[in-house]
């Protein structure tokens, strides 16, 4: 995907924390427009489509969901409908916000491929061997961003070998630790970094972390893209809210964000307005050591190095030393080029 290089592109992940309740989704992207995220991202699924009568919920899941209930039970639980997709859409075109989705199975997949204009196709950590879904999103010129959570490097490969398998995409790698809540020590963002230097493409980071601190520093290292769970009230019933942070932490994130880009600014190399002066002060020129009379032939000895930096650079001092002065200068008195001959 192109982005701005001095705009991170920040991705408010909603998921499934609307609880099913369509309101509630939409009141959160009211809520987060205001706040300055670039996208809201949903979830959709027919979750018959996805869970055989084998699959069983992960440990984190299991903690903050209704025990006996099954995979299949949960995923209808906070589920919207596609008609409800429609809504969430048209609110996010009100709002000024990219509306983004992830799918899980095809029927869902050709649903929001056909009736909505993604700015890209997101592909979830779980989903990255999803051969079907892949073969269908790769007939397609749209950009990729692509979540590597749980995934080796080589499996990364393979799987973009699989977007690229009609023609060569525009993909961002999103570097992800998939555990919900991520410690702080399993995050690796140098890990990020070296995505970028295996396959040449652009980076972001997929933020499962407490706090801000991961998004932000993935930011200063590089991250064109952030994307972080979010929630209206982390008590709420529900996998994800426990891993995920209020509206108002994420309008902090985004100042964070935006203040952070400032801040890593360009590679050129500017003097502020404020510096020239401080320049001026703070470095030192040639100092007379004596009073010293016209047309004397200027000797090593005949200089010292002051405040301010008004005058001849030290650095120059070889160049000066044999000219001649045409103007006296008095002793502890800053020389200047134009006091030469």
């Amino acid at each position: 995907m192109e982005t701005n290089k001095n705009h991170t592109y920040i991705i408010a992940e909603i998921g499934p924390n609307h609880n099913g309740e369509i309101q509630r989704a939409l009141d959160m992207i009211e809520q987060l427009a205001r706040v300055g995220v670039d996208a809201v991202k949903f979830q959709i699924t027919v979750p018959e489509n996805a869970y055989s009568l084998d699959a069983f919920k992960a440990d984190y899941q299991k903690k903050e969901s209704n025990s006996g209930e099954s995979a299949v039970n949960m995923s209808k639980s906070y589920k919207l409908s596609f008609e409800d997709h429609f809504t969430l859409y048209q609110h996010c075109l009100e709002n000024k916000v990219d509306y983004l989705c992830s799918a899980f199975e095809m029927e869902s997949l050709k649903f929001i491929n056909e009736n909505f204009n993604l700015p890209f196709y997101k592909i979830p950590s779980g989903e990255i061997f999803s051969v079907d879904l892949i073969e269908y999103m790769a007939k397609y010129d749209k950009p990729f961003i692509l979540s590597t959570g749980m995934a080796s490097y080589d499996e990364i490969e393979k799987s973009i070998e699989l977007i690229n398998s009609n023609f060569k995409k525009d993909i961002t790698i999103l570097h992800c630790i998939s555990n919900y809540p991520a410690p702080y020590e399993d995050v690796n963002l140098n890990v990020m970094l070296e995505l970028k230097k295996r396959f040449d493409y652009p980076i972001g980071f997929s933020d499962h972390t407490i706090g801000n601190d991961a998004s932000i520093a993935a930011v200063a290292l590089g991250a064109s893209i952030i994307e972080k769970h979010v929630t209206q009230d982390k008590s709420l019933p529900g996998p994800d809210h426990k891993a995920s942070i209020t509206i108002e932490e994420f309008g902090e994130l985004v100042k964070s964000i935006r203040n952070v880009e400032k801040m890593l600014g360009s590679t050129e190399k500017k003097l502020s307005e404020e510096e020239l002066k401080i320049k001026k002060a703070v470095r030192k020129s040639f100092v007379a050591t004596k009073d010293l009379p016209s047309g004397h032939v200027l000797e090593k000895e005949d200089i010292t190095f002051k405040r301010p930096g008004i005058g001849i650079s030290p650095l120059e001092r070889n160049n000066y030393i044999g000219k001649i002065l045409k103007k006296s200068v008095k002793e502890n008195r800053v020389i200047k080029k134009e006091d030469f001959e």
